[in-house]
């Protein structure tokens, strides 16, 4: 009985190494209490039995089951976006989008873990974390399969270097939207109850309304105001205002409700509220920027025969080096279709930036210009 004592006592000693920090000292506490608690080996081994069971709970739930849900979203990730002709001037592009997304997924996370610490105990912030995770890895998938579908005539779709470089921003965008997740996830950031959920309700509502109004992207509305398509009607400048109205309602709302719950908050190690409010601001505007852009990311690659079409033009190849090149007339309509199934919802995947900068700007001036009420100015 004792030699099963001290091997169910190794065992618990060896998986306590997987455990974050502070179950690991409890662990560590429950070893050396082993012989406080009881005498007689069988009590000893039950007491330990029980330890052992909450130890291979916490690593199956905040070890495993992570690991185990990473892989499967990448290896979904690399069969859908993997595949592709060579003669198709997408495949390089989406596989490096496919490696880089897999890499900054895998990576950020020890990186902001020594910046910001662990996740915070709970369900919520690991639900956070894997929602966030499968939003990006449906994202990067439906671009990769919205770029295949749009160029199929490699030929006439060059990756040239402006092209990399804007697939390179991209991955950094989408880098900059996983840390942020990752530190407002992390136990060093201290928020007040209820902030996160409700920027991040807002953020869900509002990316319902405008994807429903545009589900396959605004840059056709665009085109049209900007007189590229021919004459912009009535519609698109309401839907177009819907937008730019959202863009700006959307930051004053959660500010002003961040402010209201944080300044009821005395707990100490609480961010100040001016802080909570850019953060919960900027957070529900990436939010909503991301879920826009994934929703019609996915419309696109799934129904790209409803892409609205642009107006067939003089075969001029603007996407070719130099572009003089002319599209041969058996060719031009197949073009056509490829090109608008491209380039529809590029509006949203610039959003991704434009738009949590424009929250974070309106909460950093609203914080500034209104200050706080607690002591110390707006920011302390």
């Amino acid at each position: 009985m004792d030699r099963l004592v001290r091997a169910v006592a190794a065992v618990v000693r060896g998986s306590a190494r997987l455990l974050a920090d502070d179950r690991r000292d409890w662990a560590h506490a429950l070893l050396a209490e082993t012989d406080e608690v009881a005498t007689a080996p069988s009590a000893r081994l039950a007491w330990l039995a029980g330890g052992l069971w909450l130890v291979a709970r916490e690593i199956v739930v905040y070890r495993v089951v992570p690991v185990l849900a990473f892989v499967a979203g990448a290896v979904g990730l690399v069969w859908i976006g993997w595949p592709g002709a060579s003669t198709n001037s997408a495949t390089p592009a989406n596989r490096m989008y496919v490696v880089g997304t897999l890499v900054l997924l895998a990576g950020l996370p020890v990186l902001v873990r020594r910046f910001a610490g662990p996740v915070r105990r709970g369900w919520a912030p690991s639900a956070a974390r894997l929602g966030g995770y499968t939003v990006v890895l449906a994202l990067v998938a439906a671009v990769d399969v919205k770029h295949r579908i749009g160029s199929q005539l490699g030929a006439y779709f060059p990756v040239v270097g402006g092209v990399w470089a804007m697939y390179v921003g991209f991955l950094l965008i989408l880098a900059g939207h996983v840390a942020g997740l990752l530190i407002l996830t992390s136990r060093r950031i201290r928020v007040s109850r209820g902030v996160l959920p409700a920027a991040l309700g807002a953020a869900a509502l509002i990316a319902a309304v405008l994807y429903l109004l545009a589900p396959y992207g605004i840059d056709a509305a665009i085109e049209r105001a900007t007189g590229d398509w021919g004459q912009a009607t009535v519609p698109d400048y309401l839907l177009l205002g819907c937008f730019a109205l959202a863009a700006l309602a959307v930051p004053v709302a959660v500010h002003a409700v961040t402010i209201r719950l944080a300044d009821n908050d005395g707990r100490p190690g609480v961010l100040a509220p001016a802080r909570q409010a850019v953060l919960a601001t900027t957070c529900a505007m990436a939010v909503a920027a991301m879920l826009v852009a994934v929703l019609t990311s996915l419309t696109i690659a799934l129904r790209p025969g409803d892409v609205p079409r642009q107006p067939a033009g003089d075969g001029i190849c603007h996407n070719c080096e130099p572009p003089t090149i002319v599209v041969p007339s058996n060719l031009r309509q197949e073009y056509q279709a490829e090109s608008d199934v491209a380039h529809a919802g590029g509006s949203t995947l610039l959003a991704l930036l434009v738009v949590p900068l424009v929250g974070a700007a309106i909460a950093a001036g609203r914080a500034g210009a209104n200050g706080s009420r607690r002591p110390g100015g707006p920011f302390h």
